[in-house]
């Protein structure tokens, strides 16, 4: 396990890049352009061309194959769900011009539901309304099941802790290399070290099922208008075929428990008798693999993941 290669390019000349992508894709003018955001991986435009579809959204991968996976990611989330799923007009491998893939997309209206932060401020009904929606729609695809675990397109595990436990193990090791090197706080390993014995306890009901997940479903991905009707969900990361409740810490993730969501699945829904600490584990444990991969670490999400984690082995401990 180590950091993703990412190349070196900027976002104005992804910019560039995306209009020449679309220009030579669909023999069209690029009327308009526009920077929407991005991280680690890459860059998202919105633009307008003279022909259909008119208006997309260009995701510019800085990293090889990213791109490909997500457009079958999309393709197969989308396949049957509840909620609106972007259509992939096409992908665009990178050539020695273009030294970036793209993945040229539907759009979609509305803002997402966690930067538009009026969203909180809706009434107490309307969120209960939203987190009935989002986890209908979660339930949904979780109720798609398969035979093996893993990765979409490479789902080969008998058992979910075939694949999970050396996953996680491999989490931890790079954990303590970073740490080792100043570039993780103490706290956070010192709290991996604590969960880590007790894999066995928190991860000892068999999960029999592998479920359909979309893999970073948080408040982030997901759009709707202003009164919180949902109207897409985006950006899918690494789906899986999993033990879904590693799908639900991710509705907490960011300002995702001032909507219920975690809350609301869990009331509606079957869950294990560990669920909580288990999405715990899972949480903090991810949230150092998009470091390990991405080389970026985000505190505001991860500390949070820390005193869950540290609150839930408590409960243990009584």
């Amino acid at each position: 396990m180590k950091q993703k290669e990412i190349r070196p390019v900027s976002r104005q000349a992804a910019q560039r890049f995306a209009k020449t992508v679309l220009e030579t894709t669909y023999h069209a003018n690029v009327n308009s352009i526009r920077y929407l955001g991005g991280g680690s991986f890459g860059f998202v435009y919105k633009a307008e061309i003279d022909k259909a579809p008119f208006t997309v959204i260009m995701k510019a991968c800085r990293t090889q194959g990213i791109c490909a996976r997500e457009a079958s990611e999309l393709a197969l989330l989308g396949a049957d769900s509840l909620i609106k799923i972007p259509q992939v007009y096409f992908t665009f491998p990178a050539t020695a011009e273009i030294p970036m893939d793209f993945i040229c997309m539907e759009f979609v209206p509305g803002t997402n539901c966690f930067t538009d932060f009026a969203k909180l401020l809706n009434s107490r009904k309307t969120k209960a309304r939203f987190a009935d929606e989002i986890t209908t729609a979660i339930h949904h695809w979780h109720a798609q099941t398969n035979e093996k675990f893993g990765l979409i397109g490479h789902a080969v595990f008998d058992e979910w802790l075939d694949f999970y436990r050396p996953f996680a193990s491999e989490i931890l090791a790079c954990a303590r290399e970073l740490a080792n090197s100043g570039k993780l706080e103490k706290k956070v390993i010192d709290t991996m070290e604590r969960a880590w014995p007790a894999f066995d306890f928190i991860f000892s009901d068999k999960v029999e099922t592998a479920s359909l997940i979309h893999g970073d479903l948080n408040v982030m991905n997901i759009m709707s208008d202003k009164r919180l009707k949902p109207l897409a969900i985006i950006d899918p990361l690494e789906s899986k075929w999993a033990d879904k409740e590693y799908e639900l810490f991710q509705l907490r993730n960011l300002t995702g428990d001032r909507f219920g969501l975690y809350e609301t699945y869990k009331a509606k829904y079957p869950v294990s008798e560990k669920c909580d600490i288990k999405t715990a584990f899972y949480a903090l444990y991810h949230e150092i693999y998009a470091y390990i991969i991405s080389g970026t670490k985000v505190n505001f999400i991860l500390m949070p993941l820390v005193k869950r984690m540290n609150r839930e082995l408590d409960k243990c401990n009584r």
